[in-house]
């Protein structure tokens, strides 16, 4: 039973519910925005680089955005980082609460930690099919590589990385 004035399981669920959901739409919003930026900046060099002619000042902007480049990879695995470290915080708590001997409602967070961290199924017989298998996808999702705060920062920094190399072996020729 709660204290007076101390907010009920269901309460706090609620509210949990609503900030993992909120953690979950601010995660895929900052990525498509970092995606994004990271887009414009490589679009904008592969601009720059398919001129016949490329004039000093244009290999120096090059140099340039190639370091606003990693330094926006650093920030991106940050933040997304964060993000998902925020909302496995999120979850764990909810799940947590669902294991509460008082909570007698539907255990989702605990179903999806399961299907996705243990990999079993999920069994409810008034569904159909009674039983759901996690796929490939579910079985990939912890690899490092599968992690979108991880492998699109590396992705992108190794672009700029090999881009920075080239300009300014161009610029120390020139």
């Amino acid at each position: 039973m709660t204290a007076p004035g101390e907010p009920g399981l269901d309460s706090t669920y609620e509210h949990l519910i609503t900030l993992w959901t909120s953690g979950v739409r601010d995660y895929h919003t900052m990525l498509s925005d970092y995606l994004t930026a990271n887009s414009i900046f490589v679009a904008v060099i592969g601009l720059i680089l398919s001129q016949a002619s490329l004039a000093l000042s244009f290999t120096v902007l090059i140099v340039l955005l190639c370091v606003f480049g990693i330094l926006l990879c650093v920030q991106m695995a940050i933040v997304l980082g964060r993000l998902s470290g925020q909302n496995a915080l999120w979850e764990w708590r909810l799940r947590g609460i669902e294991q509460d001997p008082q909570w007698h409602e539907e255990k989702l967070m605990t179903n999806l930690h399961r299907l996705h961290e243990i990999r079993q199924p999920i069994a409810d017989r008034r569904n159909e099919p009674p039983v759901f298998e996690p796929n490939w996808a579910f079985r990939q999702h912890r690899q490092w590589w599968a992690h979108r705060a991880i492998s699109f920062p590396w992705f992108f920094g190794i672009v700029y990385a090999v881009l920075l190399v080239w300009s300014v072996t161009k610029l120390l020729n020139a």
